[in-house]
């Protein structure tokens, strides 16, 4: 029987796993225009899944040792706090909200609701400058794309300013 406290960590473990197995997958059906080279474009994910699954099997063999990570900040013995879902909830809705807006409403408009739902969700009390900070770091970040580096970014309903 497996003890309740491991769980959660063979779910890590095999989570990583199955990436690994998903991006080795994906590089062996990968399409490869000819004249590539010996190096080709498959390389890179070759070493990146092997590390990966490298990775998840070192895991395993250490949850099974009976070698548990501690959570971040507490000391043995101490007691974990259980989840708090109404911050996850927002932090995930704040993020599903992105790619339904980057389009639409373009990408300072949706990477502001994205920067200020997370700040709220985080416990930031002061909305005015929580929300003044998420529309001066999304046009910092839209304006050094767009200018700086030539990339088009959505610009959605400010396209014509």
């Amino acid at each position: 029987m497996i003890k309740k406290d491991i769980k959660g960590e063979l779910a890590f473990a095999g989570s990583l796993l199955v990436l690994g197995l998903v991006v080795l997958f994906d590089t062996k059906n990968m399409l490869v225009p000819p004249g590539s080279g010996t190096i080709g474009p498959q390389v890179f994910p070759y070493l990146v899944s092997g590390l990966v699954l490298l990775v998840s099997l070192g895991i395993f063999v250490e949850i099974f040792r009976g070698n548990l990570g501690q959570p971040e900040g507490t000391e043995f013995g101490d007691i974990v706090d259980k989840t708090d879902y109404k911050s996850l909830l927002l932090v995930a809705g704040a993020m599903a909200t992105y790619p339904l807006l980057i389009e639409r409403a373009g990408f300072v408009v949706a990477s502001t609701v994205a920067f200020f739902g997370v700040s709220y969700a985080f416990g930031a009390k002061n909305a005015p400058k929580n929300l003044l900070i998420s529309v001066i770091f999304s046009l910092i970040v839209y304006l050094s794309f767009t200018i700086g580096l030539n990339v088009n970014l959505p610009s959605g309903i400010l396209g014509g300013i």
